[in-house]
């Protein structure tokens, strides 16, 4: 009946409402009247939810789109997966920039138009609390909450952090962090190991002593005893020479340090954190990065999500940082608004705000768009993204959301088929994926078209004796 429904069947006092945060899924409004919205989500339970103009799922933002209808679209949670079906809406849905069709089923970070409003489909979280806030982070994603856990887990103890990311995604802004909750008193230093001769940055990490190099006029600490009391932080880990790479794990190891050209060592007390955007891992297996000094390295280890990951924290994000740009009270165009979610920020936060800064300097004091500025831009930052090798498998593999959809495989699968790899793996989508060849996103798609319960193939939870 409700597929049925037309744009003046439902007022906004049938639409569903659902506490949010109550589910595990979430609808987060992005974009509405002009504007991307700071924090504004609505928890999904089980059932169906509707979307439309006048419906009461965000607390403090009203959906008055004017092209948005009244029953614009249904999102609901069939048989462990969450499906989206536009309405019969006079102005359609369109599901990461593409119409949709019919019912279609949604991954974390899926965008959904409808009218000139903008969403996102994520994955549900509650907000941090003040104690594990983290100033510089911005946004609310399930991936974001994660991070400040952890950091707060981890910042009261005095072991090594490495933190790892892609460029952009704020390591320093976590590894100041780290320092500022851990409660040491001394100061908090930053060092960049990437681009500098190895004598110079010998002498800038352990000191030398007078006359220990031409040039050398005066004696200098250096930044591990400059850091006494508090905690140096090491950007760029990764391009440390090798050499420097035993000094700096002899250090760790007897927490004494000798200047260049000295001979006294002299104790010191500091926390050490490390960052890098390369995989360690793969340099140790290449003899590129000691194998000893990884292990003192990660006592702890926090990554940082990169912001295609964390696509419902872009909005946040644009309103923080067009506040920085002096334009957060600029009219932004709904097609601007919706590229910047879609894109996929292989620059992450420094991206956006470039592309940011080009919008508001193109506008020329009128409302933000996608210009042709904007869009050489981004695809500049696409070409970029294609030119990278394969990532390594993300922390988040075992998430409970399927991906993004792959191509399906050349031959489909049988009821039977799929019945029987779902038996065999226990209704583990993942690994019925796996064998088949194919994205755990058609998995999905087969158990409904063939009309399957997933619960069914599942093992029962085990008894309490």
């Amino acid at each position: 009946m409700a597929a049925e429904m037309t744009d003046d069947t439902l007022s906004a006092e049938h639409a569903p409402f659902i506490e949010s945060g109550t589910g595990a899924a979430a609808l987060v409004l992005a974009y509405t009247r002009n504007a991307f919205i700071g924090d504004e989500r609505h928890g999904l339970g089980g059932g169906a939810t509707l979307v439309g103009r006048g419906a009461p799922l965000f607390p403090r933002v009203a959906l008055d789109d004017a092209r948005l209808s009244r029953g614009h679209a249904r999102i609901e949670h069939v048989g462990g997966t969450w499906f989206v079906e536009d309405l019969g809406s006079h102005n359609g849905t369109r599901l990461n920039g593409r119409p949709l069709t019919g019912r279609e089923p949604l991954a974390w970070g899926d965008v959904l138009r409808m009218g000139d409003t903008l969403f996102v489909f994520a994955e549900a979280s509650e907000a941090p609390n003040d104690e594990q806030r983290v100033d510089g982070l911005v946004g609310r994603s399930a991936a974001l909450t994660r991070l400040h856990r952890d950091l707060a887990r981890a910042a009261r103890h005095e072991q090594s952090v490495l933190i790892l990311g892609e460029t952009g995604t704020g390591k320093e802004v976590v590894a100041r962090a780290l320092h500022e909750l851990s409660g040491r008193t001394g100061p908090f230093i930053a060092l960049n190991c990437g681009g500098v001769a190895e004598s110079v940055l010998d002498s800038e990490l352990f000191g030398h002593v007078r006359g220990a190099f031409t040039g050398a006029a005066a004696s200098r600490d250096g930044l591990l005893r400059e850091a006494h009391g508090g905690t140096l932080f090491l950007d760029e880990l990764g391009e440390m020479p090798p050499m420097l790479q035993v000094k700096l794990l002899r250090v760790l190891e007897t927490r004494r340090v000798r200047a260049l050209g000295g001979t006294q060592e002299v104790p010191i007390d500091v926390r050490v954190l490390a960052a890098t955007h390369r995989d360690l891992v793969s340099q140790v297996n290449e003899a590129a990065f000691r194998a000893d000094l990884y292990a003192r390295l990660v006592q702890w280890r926090l990554l940082l999500p990169p912001l295609r990951e964390r696509r419902e924290d872009i909005a946040p994000l644009a309103r923080h940082l067009l506040g920085r740009l002096k334009a957060e009270a600029r009219p932004v165009d709904v097609g601007l608004a919706e590229a910047l979610l879609l894109h996929d920020w292989p620059l992450n936060v420094r991206g956006l705000l470039n592309v940011l800064s080009i919008a508001v300097i193109a506008s020329d004091g009128g409302p933000l768009k996608l210009g042709t500025q904007v869009a050489h831009e981004l695809e500049a930052e696409r070409r970029m993204l294609a030119a990278r090798p394969p990532a390594p498998p993300s922390a988040e593999d075992g998430a409970s959301q399927p991906p993004a959809p792959r191509p399906p495989r050349a031959v489909e699968s049988s009821p039977q088929e799929l019945e029987t790899h779902l038996r065999a793996h226990q209704g583990k989508v993942a690994e019925v994926a796996r064998h088949l060849g194919c994205s755990r996103q058609q998995v999905y798609r087969w158990i409904e078209d063939f009309g399957l319960e997933l619960d069914h193939y599942r093992a029962p939870p085990p008894r309490l004796s």
